[in-house]
Order: structure tokens, then sequence, then C-alpha cells
């Protein structure tokens, strides 16, 4: 099935699917980031209502969270090249200033992204973009110095494993298996029942975006 831009939206997101959302330009003359969107639900998520609850929302959706959000830079020709999509111009097209972020972005919004070409060989694929998920306690130095680590999104306070913080090394994976129901091997830490807030604190969420300024 071809890509289609504005196929997708994150609202009507559901597990087992991936949309496109949009790419970034970074500094690098040529380079895009591209930003994936997933709703992965995590096996060692509790219910608050306790064992043999469930909303209807859940049920219905399949996940109780947000689309989480993946991050990757590739060349704008490379990714032209792979998604086959008529009169996309990347590298030369149309962006927008995003206020919010201060980043230059053009939005895509395909669902379930397949790359249809190799662009190093030119052989024709049909590989799926997929987001895994990698939860460690090892991060990477720009993570640790800027404190990009998971915290609770009510308490603020950070979640910890071992009584250490959860970094995301997180991947954006092409799979042969282009069903909805290929469950990737993600990586989840469980945390620690009570967390330690001697830590310091960090009033973000934990990001898993690659730095356009490292780019």
């Amino acid at each position: 099935m071809a890509n289609v831009l504005n196929s997708g939206t994150l609202d009507t997101l559901k597990t087992g699917q991936t949309l496109l959302t949009k790419v970034y330009k970074t500094k690098k003359e040529g380079m895009v980031q591209i930003e994936i969107a997933e709703k992965v639900s995590n096996p060692n998520a509790t219910s608050a209502l306790g064992d043999g609850f469930q909303t209807f929302y859940s049920f219905s959706n399949g996940s109780t969270g947000k689309p989480r959000r993946f991050w990757d830079p590739v060349e704008a020709i490379y990714l032209e090249t792979m998604l086959q999509i008529p009169n996309l111009d990347i590298e030369n097209g149309v962006y927008t200033l995003n206020p919010d972020t201060g980043k230059e972005e053009m939005q895509l919004n395909i669902l379930n992204p397949t790359a249809y070409v190799n662009p190093q060989t030119g052989e024709a694929v049909e590989l799926r973009m997929r987001g895994r998920v990698i939860e460690t306690t090892e991060g990477r130095q720009y993570d640790i110095d800027n404190e990009r680590y998971k915290i609770n999104p009510s308490t603020k306070d950070p979640v910890l494993h071992g009584g250490n913080y959860i970094y995301n090394k997180n991947q954006i994976l092409f799979v042969e298996n282009t069903s909805d129901d290929l469950v990737l091997p993600h990586v989840f830490l469980a945390s620690d029942t009570v967390s330690v807030t001697s830590k310091v604190e960090s009033n973000e969420t934990v990001v898993e975006e690659v730095d356009l300024d490292m780019i």
C-alpha cells in the first residue's frame, strides 16, 4: 500500500499503527529529523484501580497512554527515495516555524510509513517503520548532563529503577512484517515502588528526541 500524505492523525491512531508525523530541519544541510508516533503498551504499567479493572478507553483503543514519539536524523533525499511519494520535496519544500519549539517543520502525517526503495542500493523493498522503546539506567552523557530522564507526569518526581534514573535509547526500526499485530521487543524497566526524591527533580517529561544542535 503506497504512502499517502495526511492519511492519519494522532487522535485516531490505534495500537500497532505508526504515524510519520513530520520532519524537522536541522543545522546540517540536506539533513532532516523525522518524527514518528506510535501507541505502545507498557507491560509494567499498573492501574490505580488495581487488578481486574480496565477503563473503557483502554479496552476499546488498546492503550491508555498517549502516542510515544521517536526521532532519528536522515538525509532528505534518502527519505524521499524511501517513501516514493510523487512530488514530495523534503529538502526544498515549504517548512513552517513552530513557535512553541522554535523549529522549522513540515507536516506529513503518513499512516504506517513504509520504505519501498533501499536508498543505498536502489533495490525494491517493503519495510515498515516502527518505534522501539528501550529503557535503560545507562543514559547518554548528553541526557545525563541535561537531566533528560523519565519522570512521573503527575508528581514530577523521577521514576527510578533500582534507585537509578531511567533514560531512553529508543530506536526507529525497519521491519519486514508490515502487520499492525506485530509486537516489537520493547525494553521496559520496572519502576521502584516508591521513587527516591532526594535527587534533583526535573520539570520536564523525558525527552527522547535527538537534539537538533547535535546534528
